[in-house]
């Protein structure tokens, strides 16, 4: 790597603040959207993760939209708060921020995320690089090849445990 390459890894969160990392993956043909959501310390500790499947034919944006309504789910299950939230999706976290969304076509699933979001103590989300969202991602896609939901507390799937070896290394 030369002096003007920047490393775009998944960076750790400030002191006493919970990282939040979500995404999803759909399979047209099936049906099917895999859910993925770790969360983690300011040390890259893993205090909660889940694989999620949902059967539901939705295009690649409103398949992240529900990936975060069930990530902020999750985090008021677990009570891992206060938490920042960050998907891979640059243009979603601009119009979670903007919250000009009525007319929208996925304006339903903006609602829920404005819903759920209101029960946190705080909401902040923001973009990061494909490359920083690697377990979650890989938790989505072992969403794709289970037929139950899997959630794991201060524990973690094997399946994606090189993804976390790999994301932490920054």
């Amino acid at each position: 790597m030369n002096g003007n390459q920047v490393k775009c890894g998944w960076r750790p969160s400030e002191d006493g603040v919970f990282k939040v990392n979500c995404d999803a993956v759909s399979d047209n043909s099936s049906g099917r959207i895999g859910i993925g959501v770790v969360i983690r310390d300011s040390k890259s500790e893993v205090f909660a993760s889940c694989s999620q499947i949902l059967m539901a034919n939705l295009n690649t944006k409103a398949s992240k939209l529900v990936a975060i309504s069930k990530s902020i789910q999750f985090v008021l299950d677990c009570g891992l708060e206060p938490c920042c939230f960050e998907i891979d999706e640059a243009l979603i976290v601009k119009s979670i921020k903007v919250g000009t969304h009525r007319s929208s076509v996925n304006g339903v699933l903006l609602d829920d995320i404005f819903f759920l979001s209101s029960k946190l103590r705080t909401m902040n989300i923001s973009y990061a690089p494909k490359s920083a969202n690697k377990v979650a991602q890989g938790l989505a896609r072992h969403a794709m090849k289970i037929d139950e939901d899997g959630f794991w507390m201060e524990d973690f799937p094997s399946v994606s445990k090189c993804w976390l070896k790999l994301t932490c290394l920054f």
